[in-house]
């Protein structure tokens, strides 16, 4: 039987690295399975801060899987997210918290969704069995990816299962949540070394409005000013993705996590127009859109934007 690999969404961020190791080890180590860890794309700093923390390897880095090839599936079910070559490979399990995207697999496939702030919340409840075989590192991974999608519980998708499950994580891999977050935000929000390019790709999906493709790209950060000041060459280089990608639209929010607030990055009048629908905002001199209180493209972002633009 060929090795199972686990993998994320593309490009991959904390929980769609972190989950995939974790879930790999618990399907070889307690299920006996033949399986590994895969990603499609690069770390971003976050990624690589949690990794060298808790002494874990990246998984490896592949371009496209093929026929022959079997697939799980961690936090993502989403057809536009998926690394080439997903639809000749054999997808045996998915285990998600998105919403459903349509992806249909060739033969059945065992699905697991739960309407959790983070994938791994799922992950900790499938793997009942191996609670008390946890590593420390396994159980960080888990925890660091809670606290990245939740952004330490201040986003609304958060769930008090979330923080269970993460008070629970803490305890065993002996990590204190609010250092480890600091260190991880931190990280996330260094932008030295990037350009407009490595920014607006570091955390973009792409979603279906309407049969049109729009790219929603995110930056979350503790210094929104340092994403600002690049403001020029970030619309600039957003120009040319929806170019090369034939994009209807795309937008780009910078998070301010500790304020829990948004800048939004637009490049025309039809996109800041039902922006500003979307969000009962308006802009300011400069054509920038400020949104106290929105931090998620899943719960807050995406859904209103898809209406904004549907309706």
């Amino acid at each position: 039987m060929a090795t199972i690999k686990v993998m994320g969404h593309c490009p991959p961020d904390t929980d769609s690295t972190c989950s995939p190791l974790v879930y790999a080890w618990f399907l070889k180590n307690i299920k006996g399975l033949d399986a590994e860890a895969v990603i499609c794309g690069k770390l971003n700093k976050e990624t690589e801060f949690v990794l060298n923390e808790l002494k874990v390897p990246a998984p490896t880095q592949i371009e496209s899987v093929t026929e022959g090839d079997k697939l799980v599936l961690v936090d993502t079910n989403n057809p536009e997210e998926l690394i080439s070559g997903w639809d000749k490979a054999e997808i045996i399990e998915i285990v998600d918290h998105h919403k459903l995207f349509g992806l249909k697999t060739a033969s059945p496939a065992t699905i697991t969704i739960r309407t959790y702030g983070c994938v791994a919340t799922v992950l900790w409840e499938l793997m009942k069995e191996a609670h008390d075989k946890t590593p420390k590192e396994i159980a960080g991974l888990l925890l660091a990816c809670i606290l990245s999608d939740t952004l330490k519980f201040t986003s609304p998708t958060t769930t008090e299962t979330d923080k269970k499950v993460a008070a629970e994580l803490a305890i065993i891999s002996g990590i204190d949540v609010d250092t480890f977050a600091t260190g991880m935000f931190e990280a996330k929000s260094n932008l030295d070394g990037m350009d407009a390019q490595d920014i607006l790709s570091m955390d973009a999906k792409d979603f279906d409005f309407g049969g049109k493709i729009y790219k929603i790209a995110v930056l979350e950060t503790t210094n929104p000013s340092s994403a600002l000041e690049k403001k020029v060459a970030l619309l600039a280089q957003m120009t040319t993705i929806k170019a090369d990608n034939a994009l209807a639209g795309m937008f780009f929010f910078i998070v301010d996590i500790l304020k829990s607030e948004a800048v939004l990055l637009t490049t025309t009048e039809e996109e800041l127009v039902a922006a500003e629908k979307a969000f009962s905002a308006t802009r300011d001199e400069s054509k920038l859109l400020f949104l106290p209180g929105i931090v998620s493209r899943k719960k807050q972002i995406a859904p209103k934007i898809e209406e904004a633009i549907l309706s």
